[in-house]
């Protein structure tokens, strides 16, 4: 054998030992670079198998490592210490581990955090987000079923409002997108592919627009589409009033400013959207006898102008179904109205 033949026959091993046969196949049987040509029936076979396979793979994959973060996230909610100890693992895993940070530093910043962050309620907030991330990752991963998720979603924002007076003072931890946290990114969970879905539970208007009130949007749910808005006003009451407490002391309001913006024009302004939500869904003959008697209650409203305008409209066949808000949330449109602090 030639020394020709024998560099090509090492080549050719070589080559076999690092790439998959059909590909190295697929490589002979192409022309030379500089002579282009189109794939073969048998080249468009050979690849989509192969594509096909990558895909399983990564399905696999991704099912693996749902899974994995479900457990450790379901096991976490099951108590503040629990919660708090995977919140510290979380944290050593991204940023200390795998920045190459020491083992001293780590011990440093342990230290500190239980000295200055570390309190009840940051161990109860924590609680909370991994209970929403929990339910992020469901809604991902079963997208048709979202729809069905809403009502998961409101008992989650109740629960929260339940522990409203343990969270004083970490409330601002859940207005977080939970695909930001240490816990999402600690199990690579935190690049999901989901859209219109509210990264916080106490993202309001995300919430509301986007998965309870479109899904009963029909004459058939009038009602539990009228219970949905109760319910949202007042969640955004509650939320104000017991992170808000006035100042106590002979002559202060019985309200906190914030709270007394909420009741003088957010309320109403949320009450005349329901009736307009009901009007066009179907309800119009007593929708439209409520909005009378709401423009006649709140008669000095800033946006008195516009509601006689969008009455005017509506009856007269004109209106649609109200959009929602812009982006802003209505943990945002609190804050920048009652300034409620984190």
């Amino acid at each position: 054998m030639c020394i020709r033949d024998r560099v090509w026959k090492t080549l050719i091993s070589f080559i076999m030992s690092r790439i998959p046969a059909f590909l190295f196949f697929l490589f002979l049987s192409s022309p030379l670079p500089g002579e282009p040509e189109t794939l073969s029936a048998l080249d468009v076979q050979l690849l989509l198998e192969k594509i096909k396979t990558l895909q399983e793979g990564s399905q696999k994959v991704i099912g693996a490592r749902y899974s994995t973060a479900h457990s450790a996230f379901r096991a976490a909610i099951q108590s503040d210490s629990a919660a708090y100890s995977l919140f510290v693992d979380c944290t050593e895993k991204v940023q200390f581990e795998e920045k190459q940070k020491s083992g001293s530093e780590f011990r440093d910043w342990k230290r500190r955090h239980k000295e200055r962050s570390d309190s009840p309620a940051f161990r109860r907030a924590l609680r909370h987000q991994l209970n929403w991330l929990l339910l992020t990752l469901q809604a991902a991963s079963e997208p048709k079923k979202r729809d069905e998720l809403w009502t998961k979603a409101l008992d989650h924002i109740d629960t929260i409002l339940k522990d409203a007076k343990d969270l004083e003072g970490a409330q601002g931890m859940l207005r977080q997108n939970v695909l930001d946290t240490v816990f999402a990114e600690a199990y690579s969970v935190d690049n999901i592919d989901i859209t219109d879905w509210p990264g916080s539970p106490l993202q309001l208007e995300a919430v509301y627009e986007g998965l309870v009130l479109p899904s009963l949007r029909s004459m058939k749910t009038l009602s539990e589409l009228e219970q949905a808005w109760e319910r949202r006003i007042l969640h955004e009451g509650t939320m104000i009033e017991i992170w808000n407490k006035p100042k106590k002391g002979l002559g202060r309001p019985e309200n906190s400013p914030p709270m007394e913006q909420f009741l003088e024009e957010r309320r109403p302004q949320l009450q005349w959207k329901k009736e307009m939500d009901l009007f066009a869904v179907g309800d119009q003959k007593r929708a439209s006898l409520r909005m009378l008697k709401h423009i006649e209650a709140h008669a000095a409203h800033p946006d008195i102008a516009t509601w006689i305008s969008e009455f005017r409209a509506a009856v007269k066949g004109q209106v649609a179904a109200p959009p929602a808000e812009e982006s802003g949330t209505a943990g945002e449109a609190q804050d920048a109205a009652g300034k409620i602090k984190p």
